[in-house]
């Protein structure tokens, strides 16, 4: 009798196990996975593995794309958020905004993926934005924008999964904020391309007219990119030229923020 009370305990147990096989799949792979491929890495029956998947998608945690290949879903993003705020990272992120800050004179951010959008999570301001009344940003810690018209944002977008990073702008709107901001889908996987080769992005007034960033990716233990940190001042001081002379310092602190979180290998594209 004891046994038969404890099957549907074992069952249920033995079904969640399963459902974690699935997203680790999912994650280690780095790319969309078809089922059969599922079935075979988690050495699970096609049936089992459907059903989990009809599940795991029902709840936001997987995604299916028109080929019927499947991946983590943005559900997986709102827990991260979780496992972000445990971690404290603002609090770890901070002193190296600060290294920026002080060496730049302009202000620091740091930010990670929300969504279609980048989420605000540290600030540090230089002396010189400390010191005037007229060039502040305005962008604070809470705030959120779009991703295509910020530096932070495409480090971020180029660095993603190549199959995540489709199915995220298969669904990102790209309205245009001033005259610099890249709306045409093909003219962004360009400047993305660019992005992930030299290493930083770079915002040339295209969220702002007056402001120009620069920014690199932030990445965890497993080598999936985390967020990113930037660089961001008034246009008449962040000249192009000096946005690129920043970009060394900018990649120096990202890697060795991501060698604290855990990346073992740091990586910068010639």
């Amino acid at each position: 009798m004891e046994e038969k009370q404890n099957e549907p305990s074992t069952i249920t147990s033995q079904t969640v196990l399963k459902s974690l096989d699935v997203l680790d799949c999912l994650g280690a792979a780095r790319r969309s996975l078809s089922a059969p491929e599922i079935a075979k890495l988690c050495q699970m029956s096609r049936p089992t593995t459907y059903r989990l998947l009809t599940t795991l998608m029902s709840r936001g945690y997987v995604m299916v794309d028109e080929n019927y290949n499947y991946s983590l879903g943005t559900k997986i993003l709102g827990l991260a958020r979780v496992v972000l705020d445990t971690m404290n990272l603002p609090k770890l992120a901070q002193p190296y905004l600060h290294e920026l800050s002080q060496l730049s004179q302009e202000t620091a951010f740091m930010s990670i993926l929300d969504d279609t959008k980048i989420l605000y999570i540290a600030k540090e301001e230089g002396p010189q934005v400390q010191a005037s009344q007229t060039f502040q940003m305005r962008s604070n810690v809470g705030t959120r924008i779009d991703l295509h018209m910020s530096a932070m944002g495409k480090a971020i977008l180029s660095n993603l999964p190549d199959e995540e990073r489709r199915a995220l702008l298969e669904r990102l709107p790209l309205p245009r904020y001033t005259n610099h901001t890249i709306t045409d889908h093909d003219a962004l996987m360009n400047e993305l391309e660019q992005t992930r080769h030299r290493g930083y992005a770079i915002d040339d007034c295209e969220g702002d007219d007056w402001i120009r960033c620069v920014a690199a990716p932030v990445y965890d233990g497993g080598g999936q990119v985390l967020g990113a940190i930037s660089i961001a001042g008034p246009a008449h001081r962040m000249t192009l030229e000096h946005v690129h002379q920043l970009s060394p310092d900018v990649i120096r602190v990202t890697q060795a923020l991501s060698k604290q979180l855990g990346r073992v290998t740091d990586s910068v594209p010639q």
